[in-house]
């Protein structure tokens, strides 16, 4: 749904929504280390549940406590939606885009293009 609603919104292209569903933030996609950062935090918040000294170091010189703060409730709101989401068996919304319609990215494909493009 977010995909379908706020990508093109948010400027993501659709190599960058395919390195979302199946790639890291080490992707040639994304070259501001703010993103990067904030794909690292979700990824390990998701993997660990837990922001290790390396990378709450990272964080804490790039954003503010608030600002984490806000980071760690978001990903914690997520995690408890997609819990009752899936829990109930609830049907995706139509029309909106699934992980599997982005292909993970190879070489040789054309430039990335902002979704809705």
């Amino acid at each position: 749904m977010h995909v379908a609603r706020f990508a093109s919104r948010a400027g993501l292209t659709t190599e960058q929504i395919a390195s979302l569903t199946h790639g890291t933030s080490a992707d040639t996609c994304w070259s501001a280390e703010r993103d990067r950062l904030l794909l690292d935090a979700t990824d390990a918040l998701h993997a660990d549940h837990d922001i290790d000294d390396l990378l709450w170091t990272r964080l804490s010189a790039e954003f503010s406590r608030e600002q984490l703060l806000d980071l760690f409730m978001l990903c914690g709101w997520y995690h408890a939606v997609s819990f009752t989401a899936r829990a109930t068996r609830l049907a995706p919304e139509a029309g909106t885009p699934r992980f599997c319609d982005f292909p993970a990215a190879r070489p040789g494909l054309p430039k990335a293009r902002r979704v809705g493009d």
